[in-house]
């Protein structure tokens, strides 16, 4: 009567993984944010742009509503008063000439420089900086804001240059809404940061969907069908909180423990699991 071996089996301790469940908020003077940790572990970064002549507070709201989880929030504000206006509003750039009218094309490059220089404080290892791998911030953007989020992911995924930067330097996603790309891309290299561009029906000349194509790899539209402005109830959210499931971190409590074992089996193990060499 045959009879059959015990498997082999090894316990090994499995190492704690090195990221912290709670990051230190970021602090950079030339910004102005709310920032709110996760309620359970700090594994993503959700950063929000307002649209033109808004500011950081709905958002902040917004953000706390939308409860991510493993989510940070942090809502960015404009770095720009909007002109002749006694209301707090706010733009990312330049956007109106000395009649009031709005400027077709806008120079982002100054507000750029300064929202590079923040991601660059957001990735710098503890304790300069939160630590943030670039891979675990997400941006998402309305209108003039969505523009800006859009554009700052793609300068981001070319500083450094792609030559000389890891495989992980490219920001998690962007989400946009009615929101167009200022630049026409033409380098040879795709973001690999991945993007939702959101739209209404009737915007899409006004988007430009082919230029999203040319800067990054991996993009996915949606419409929302006639209106405008930002998504409203559950049925307009569900195609971006989908997108955000599929994208965003989600770390077990086990990554962050200490002393726990995992269970390895030998070559013996591995043939009574009916594993078996390649040819």
């Amino acid at each position: 009567m045959a009879t059959s071996e015990a498997p082999e089996l090894h316990l090994q301790e499995s190492l704690p993984s090195d990221e912290p469940a709670r990051r230190q908020p970021p602090a950079f003077a030339s910004l102005s944010f709310s920032y709110s940790s996760a309620a359970d572990r700090d594994t993503n970064l959700l950063i929000l742009f307002h649209g033109l002549g808004d500011t950081k507070a709905p958002f902040a709201s917004l953000a706390k509503s939308l409860n991510l989880p493993q989510t940070a929030t942090l809502s960015l504000q404009g770095p720009q008063r909007v002109p002749l206006l006694e209301e707090e509003a706010y733009q990312w750039w330049h956007s109106f000439d000395e009649l009031g009218e709005l400027i077709p094309n806008p120079n982002p490059t100054p507000t750029l420089a300064t929202l590079i220089a923040f991601l660059t404080h957001l990735t710098t290892p503890s304790p300069a900086g939160p630590g943030w791998p670039p891979s675990s911030i997400h941006l998402f953007g309305f209108a003039q804001g969505g523009s800006c989020a859009a554009q700052l992911a793609l300068a981001w995924s070319l500083t450094p240059p792609p030559a000389s930067r890891s495989a992980s330097h490219d920001l998690g996603s962007v989400v946009t809404v009615s929101a167009p790309l200022l630049s026409h891309p033409t380098a040879s290299y795709k973001s690999q940061t991945k993007a939702l561009v959101v739209s209404h029906k009737g915007e899409e000349r006004m988007i430009g969907i082919g230029s999203y194509r040319k800067g990054f790899e991996n993009v996915q539209e949606v419409s929302l069908g006639r209106g405008e402005g930002m998504p409203r109830g559950r049925q307009e959210w569900e195609e971006i909180m989908r997108f955000w499931a599929a994208n965003l971190g989600n770390r077990s409590a086990i990554e962050f423990e200490k002393g726990v074992y995992e269970v390895r089996g030998g070559m013996g193990a591995a043939q009574s699991a009916g594993a078996r060499n390649g040819p």
